[in-house]
Protein backbone atom coordinates (compact mmCIF):
# COMPACT_ATOMS: atom_id res chain seq x y z
CA UNK A 1 0.00 0.00 0.00
CA UNK A 2 1.31 3.29 -0.88
CA UNK A 3 0.33 5.84 1.69
CA UNK A 4 -0.83 8.75 0.97
CA UNK A 5 -0.94 12.45 3.44
CA UNK A 6 -4.17 13.86 2.69
CA UNK A 7 -4.52 17.40 3.12
CA UNK A 8 -7.64 19.26 3.09
CA UNK A 9 -7.27 22.69 1.75
CA UNK A 10 -11.46 24.47 2.27
CA UNK A 11 -14.27 23.53 1.81
CA UNK A 12 -14.78 26.52 -0.58
CA UNK A 13 -16.17 25.00 -4.38
CA UNK A 14 -17.22 26.10 -7.75
CA UNK A 15 -19.85 23.40 -7.31
CA UNK A 16 -22.72 22.87 -5.11
CA UNK A 17 -23.31 19.26 -5.44
CA UNK A 18 -26.57 17.50 -3.80
CA UNK A 19 -24.20 14.76 -2.09
CA UNK A 20 -21.20 16.79 -0.78
CA UNK A 21 -20.14 15.36 2.60
CA UNK A 22 -17.50 18.27 3.14
CA UNK A 23 -19.35 21.90 2.52
CA UNK A 24 -21.49 21.37 5.51
CA UNK A 25 -18.26 19.47 7.79
CA UNK A 26 -17.99 21.90 10.77
CA UNK A 27 -14.96 19.76 11.91
CA UNK A 28 -12.78 21.14 8.98
CA UNK A 29 -12.90 25.05 9.75
CA UNK A 30 -10.05 25.19 11.91
CA UNK A 31 -7.42 24.10 9.10
CA UNK A 32 -4.00 24.74 9.32
CA UNK A 33 -2.24 26.47 6.59
CA UNK A 34 -1.28 24.79 3.78
CA UNK A 35 2.38 25.03 4.51
CA UNK A 36 2.60 23.83 7.92
CA UNK A 37 0.97 20.40 6.50
CA UNK A 38 2.82 19.77 3.63
CA UNK A 39 5.95 19.66 6.19
CA UNK A 40 7.34 16.13 4.92
CA UNK A 41 7.07 13.06 6.75
CA UNK A 42 10.10 10.58 6.15
CA UNK A 43 7.50 7.67 5.70
CA UNK A 44 5.12 9.20 3.45
CA UNK A 45 6.47 10.96 0.32
CA UNK A 46 2.82 11.35 -1.42
CA UNK A 47 0.05 13.87 -0.91
CA UNK A 48 -3.82 13.98 -1.79
CA UNK A 49 -5.29 17.34 -2.21
CA UNK A 50 -8.62 16.94 -1.78
CA UNK A 51 -11.79 19.87 -0.95
CA UNK A 52 -14.13 21.63 -1.26
CA UNK A 53 -12.54 22.04 -4.89
CA UNK A 54 -8.45 22.65 -4.34
CA UNK A 55 -8.32 24.61 -7.70
CA UNK A 56 -10.53 27.78 -6.28
CA UNK A 57 -7.49 28.85 -4.19
CA UNK A 58 -5.67 32.01 -5.12
CA UNK A 59 -2.48 29.95 -3.93
CA UNK A 60 -2.95 26.32 -5.62
CA UNK A 61 -0.47 26.85 -7.59
CA UNK A 62 1.46 27.93 -4.51
CA UNK A 63 0.59 24.71 -2.73
CA UNK A 64 1.62 22.28 -5.66
CA UNK A 65 5.45 24.65 -5.85
CA UNK A 66 5.77 24.18 -2.28
CA UNK A 67 5.03 20.43 -2.65
CA UNK A 68 7.29 19.75 -4.73
CA UNK A 69 10.52 21.42 -3.73
CA UNK A 70 9.36 19.24 -0.48
CA UNK A 71 10.06 16.08 -2.13
CA UNK A 72 7.13 14.95 -2.79
CA UNK A 73 7.41 12.48 -5.18
CA UNK A 74 3.21 11.87 -5.81
CA UNK A 75 0.82 14.80 -5.41
CA UNK A 76 -2.42 13.72 -6.32
CA UNK A 77 -5.39 16.25 -6.97
CA UNK A 78 -8.74 15.30 -6.06
CA UNK A 79 -11.41 17.70 -8.32
CA UNK A 80 -13.68 18.37 -10.51
CA UNK A 81 -11.87 19.50 -13.38
CA UNK A 82 -13.40 22.37 -14.42
CA UNK A 83 -10.61 24.46 -13.96
CA UNK A 84 -8.32 22.20 -16.73
CA UNK A 85 -11.19 22.88 -19.18
CA UNK A 86 -8.69 25.95 -19.86
CA UNK A 87 -5.81 24.35 -21.07
CA UNK A 88 -3.04 26.31 -20.36
CA UNK A 89 -4.15 25.80 -16.46
CA UNK A 90 -4.38 22.07 -17.25
CA UNK A 91 -0.88 22.14 -18.58
CA UNK A 92 0.42 23.84 -15.73
CA UNK A 93 -0.77 21.90 -13.38
CA UNK A 94 0.91 19.12 -14.72
CA UNK A 95 4.49 21.02 -14.86
CA UNK A 96 3.81 21.65 -11.47
CA UNK A 97 4.12 17.61 -10.59
CA UNK A 98 0.55 16.76 -10.45
CA UNK A 99 0.11 13.91 -11.72
CA UNK A 100 -2.59 11.92 -10.63
CA UNK A 101 -6.11 12.80 -10.89
CA UNK A 102 -9.79 11.57 -9.41
CA UNK A 103 -12.01 13.65 -11.69
CA UNK A 104 -15.37 13.60 -10.36
CA UNK A 105 -18.52 12.99 -12.40
CA UNK A 106 -22.20 12.31 -11.78
CA UNK A 107 -23.89 10.94 -15.19
CA UNK A 108 -23.16 11.10 -19.19
CA UNK A 109 -25.78 13.40 -19.36
CA UNK A 110 -25.31 16.72 -18.78
CA UNK A 111 -28.92 17.90 -17.48
CA UNK A 112 -28.16 14.95 -14.43
CA UNK A 113 -24.77 16.16 -13.78
CA UNK A 114 -25.42 19.54 -14.04
CA UNK A 115 -28.31 18.85 -11.79
CA UNK A 116 -26.57 16.77 -8.91
CA UNK A 117 -23.44 19.74 -8.98
CA UNK A 118 -26.59 22.81 -8.87
CA UNK A 119 -24.09 24.79 -11.57
CA UNK A 120 -25.78 25.08 -15.60
CA UNK A 121 -22.95 24.08 -17.53
CA UNK A 122 -20.69 22.34 -15.34
CA UNK A 123 -20.83 18.90 -17.14
CA UNK A 124 -19.10 20.19 -20.11
CA UNK A 125 -16.60 22.36 -18.11
CA UNK A 126 -15.69 18.72 -16.82
CA UNK A 127 -15.48 17.08 -19.58
CA UNK A 128 -13.11 19.27 -21.38
CA UNK A 129 -11.13 19.60 -18.42
CA UNK A 130 -10.87 15.36 -18.87
CA UNK A 131 -10.47 15.85 -22.29
CA UNK A 132 -7.66 18.33 -21.81
CA UNK A 133 -5.96 16.41 -19.47
CA UNK A 134 -5.23 13.15 -21.57
CA UNK A 135 -4.38 15.47 -24.54
CA UNK A 136 -1.97 16.67 -23.12
CA UNK A 137 -0.58 13.20 -21.98
CA UNK A 138 -1.37 11.96 -25.47
CA UNK A 139 0.84 14.66 -26.99
CA UNK A 140 3.57 15.27 -24.83
CA UNK A 141 3.83 11.60 -23.43
CA UNK A 142 7.77 11.69 -23.32
CA UNK A 143 7.61 14.92 -21.07
CA UNK A 144 4.04 14.55 -18.78
CA UNK A 145 2.77 11.64 -17.55
CA UNK A 146 -0.71 11.87 -15.92
CA UNK A 147 -2.35 8.86 -14.22
CA UNK A 148 -6.60 9.51 -14.18
CA UNK A 149 -9.21 7.98 -12.32
CA UNK A 150 -13.11 9.45 -12.86
CA UNK A 151 -14.97 8.98 -9.27
CA UNK A 152 -18.87 8.22 -10.33
CA UNK A 153 -20.40 9.85 -7.33
CA UNK A 154 -23.36 7.15 -6.69
CA UNK A 155 -26.57 8.35 -6.04
CA UNK A 156 -30.16 7.81 -6.63
CA UNK A 157 -30.06 9.85 -9.53
CA UNK A 158 -27.90 7.65 -11.48
CA UNK A 159 -27.64 4.40 -9.86
CA UNK A 160 -29.17 2.68 -12.29
CA UNK A 161 -27.38 4.48 -15.03
CA UNK A 162 -23.67 2.96 -14.00
CA UNK A 163 -22.88 0.79 -16.72
CA UNK A 164 -23.77 3.25 -19.21
CA UNK A 165 -21.48 6.35 -17.57
CA UNK A 166 -18.58 3.86 -17.37
CA UNK A 167 -19.07 2.88 -21.19
CA UNK A 168 -19.21 6.69 -21.79
CA UNK A 169 -15.76 7.58 -20.30
CA UNK A 170 -14.26 4.43 -21.10
CA UNK A 171 -13.03 6.03 -24.77
CA UNK A 172 -11.31 8.75 -22.74
CA UNK A 173 -8.83 6.23 -21.61
CA UNK A 174 -9.47 6.55 -17.87
CA UNK A 175 -6.84 4.43 -16.41
CA UNK A 176 -9.56 3.38 -12.95
CA UNK A 177 -13.06 4.31 -12.58
CA UNK A 178 -14.00 4.74 -8.98
CA UNK A 179 -17.59 4.18 -7.62
CA UNK A 180 -18.06 6.56 -4.48
CA UNK A 181 -21.26 5.62 -2.25
CA UNK A 182 -22.51 9.13 -1.42
CA UNK A 183 -25.82 9.62 -1.37
CA UNK A 184 -27.18 8.48 1.83
CA UNK A 185 -30.82 7.93 1.20
CA UNK A 186 -29.67 5.36 -1.50
CA UNK A 187 -30.13 1.89 -0.08
CA UNK A 188 -26.91 -0.12 -0.66
CA UNK A 189 -28.53 -3.24 -0.83
CA UNK A 190 -30.64 -2.40 -4.00
CA UNK A 191 -27.61 -0.53 -5.49
CA UNK A 192 -25.72 -3.41 -4.93
CA UNK A 193 -26.60 -5.56 -8.13
CA UNK A 194 -25.86 -2.15 -10.73
CA UNK A 195 -22.53 -1.73 -9.01
CA UNK A 196 -21.48 -5.18 -9.25
CA UNK A 197 -22.24 -5.21 -12.92
CA UNK A 198 -20.82 -2.41 -13.43
CA UNK A 199 -17.40 -3.99 -12.10
CA UNK A 200 -17.71 -6.86 -14.65
CA UNK A 201 -18.36 -4.38 -17.43
CA UNK A 202 -15.42 -2.41 -16.63
CA UNK A 203 -12.96 -5.36 -15.77
CA UNK A 204 -14.25 -6.97 -19.32
CA UNK A 205 -12.83 -3.58 -20.97
CA UNK A 206 -9.70 -4.22 -19.21
CA UNK A 207 -9.91 -0.93 -17.30
CA UNK A 208 -9.27 -1.30 -13.04
CA UNK A 209 -12.34 -0.48 -11.06
CA UNK A 210 -12.05 0.62 -7.21
CA UNK A 211 -15.50 1.33 -4.86
CA UNK A 212 -15.48 4.10 -1.91
CA UNK A 213 -17.55 3.56 1.27
CA UNK A 214 -19.23 0.27 0.84
CA UNK A 215 -18.14 -2.25 3.69
CA UNK A 216 -16.47 -5.74 2.59
CA UNK A 217 -19.94 -7.52 4.19
CA UNK A 218 -20.95 -5.70 1.52
CA UNK A 219 -19.18 -6.67 -1.60
CA UNK A 220 -18.33 -10.20 -0.98
CA UNK A 221 -16.80 -12.10 -4.29
CA UNK A 222 -15.21 -7.96 -5.10
CA UNK A 223 -13.18 -7.60 -2.01
CA UNK A 224 -10.04 -6.76 -4.00
CA UNK A 225 -12.10 -3.75 -5.84
CA UNK A 226 -12.73 -1.72 -2.40
CA UNK A 227 -10.45 0.82 -2.30
CA UNK A 228 -10.52 1.49 1.37
CA UNK A 229 -8.33 -1.80 2.14
CA UNK A 230 -5.37 -0.32 0.12
CA UNK A 231 -5.66 3.69 1.45
CA UNK A 232 -7.61 3.24 4.48
CA UNK A 233 -9.19 6.48 5.73
CA UNK A 234 -8.43 7.54 9.27
CA UNK A 235 -11.65 9.92 10.03
CA UNK A 236 -15.38 10.24 8.76
CA UNK A 237 -16.28 6.34 9.27
CA UNK A 238 -18.02 4.61 11.64
CA UNK A 239 -19.17 0.80 12.93
CA UNK A 240 -22.54 -0.59 15.07
CA UNK A 241 -21.59 -2.66 17.95
CA UNK A 242 -22.15 -5.90 15.85
CA UNK A 243 -18.91 -5.41 13.72
CA UNK A 244 -16.45 -6.16 16.64
CA UNK A 245 -17.27 -9.70 16.02
CA UNK A 246 -16.02 -9.31 12.63
CA UNK A 247 -12.91 -10.89 11.55
CA UNK A 248 -12.05 -7.89 8.97
CA UNK A 249 -12.70 -5.60 12.16
CA UNK A 250 -9.33 -4.33 11.93
CA UNK A 251 -8.82 -3.39 9.36
CA UNK A 252 -12.45 -2.60 7.55
CA UNK A 253 -13.32 0.96 7.94
CA UNK A 254 -17.26 0.60 8.27
CA UNK A 255 -19.37 3.14 6.87
CA UNK A 256 -19.87 6.68 6.08
CA UNK A 257 -20.61 8.77 9.15
CA UNK A 258 -23.54 10.63 7.05
CA UNK A 259 -25.25 7.05 7.09
CA UNK A 260 -25.76 7.63 10.89
CA UNK A 261 -29.67 7.43 11.82
CA UNK A 262 -30.49 6.27 8.23
CA UNK A 263 -30.64 2.57 9.63
CA UNK A 264 -28.18 1.73 7.27
CA UNK A 265 -25.96 0.98 9.93
CA UNK A 266 -28.75 -2.06 11.21
CA UNK A 267 -27.70 -3.50 7.51
CA UNK A 268 -24.09 -4.29 8.64
CA UNK A 269 -23.30 -7.88 9.53
CA UNK A 270 -19.76 -10.09 10.46
CA UNK A 271 -18.17 -10.70 7.30
CA UNK A 272 -19.39 -14.37 6.40
CA UNK A 273 -16.13 -16.48 4.33
CA UNK A 274 -13.90 -19.19 5.42
CA UNK A 275 -10.10 -18.98 6.69
CA UNK A 276 -8.31 -19.08 3.57
CA UNK A 277 -10.89 -16.11 1.83
CA UNK A 278 -10.16 -14.15 4.70
CA UNK A 279 -6.43 -14.73 4.67
CA UNK A 280 -6.34 -13.54 1.10
CA UNK A 281 -8.50 -10.62 2.12
CA UNK A 282 -6.09 -9.54 4.70
CA UNK A 283 -2.90 -10.10 1.81
CA UNK A 284 -4.51 -8.35 -0.46
CA UNK A 285 -5.12 -5.18 2.10
CA UNK A 286 -0.70 -5.53 2.74
CA UNK A 287 -0.14 -5.43 -1.05
CA UNK A 288 1.31 -1.91 -2.43
CA UNK A 289 -0.54 -0.92 -5.74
Amino acid sequence: MIPYKRIFLGSSCNNNCLYCSEKNNDSRQQMPEPAQSLVQNDSTDSIELYGGEPTTRNDFFTILDTARHRGYRRIKLVTNARKCADINTAVRMIESGCSLYEVKINHFRPDIHDYVTQVTGSFQETVQGLANLRRINTIHNATFSAFISLRISLSRKNIEDISSIILSFIPYRIDRFILSFDDCELELAKALPHIHNAINLTLLNRVWITTQKIPPCYMQGFEHHISELYHPRDCGYIKPETCRKCPLDDFCPGIDDNYAGTGALNDLKPFQGNEQMIKDIRNLANEKI
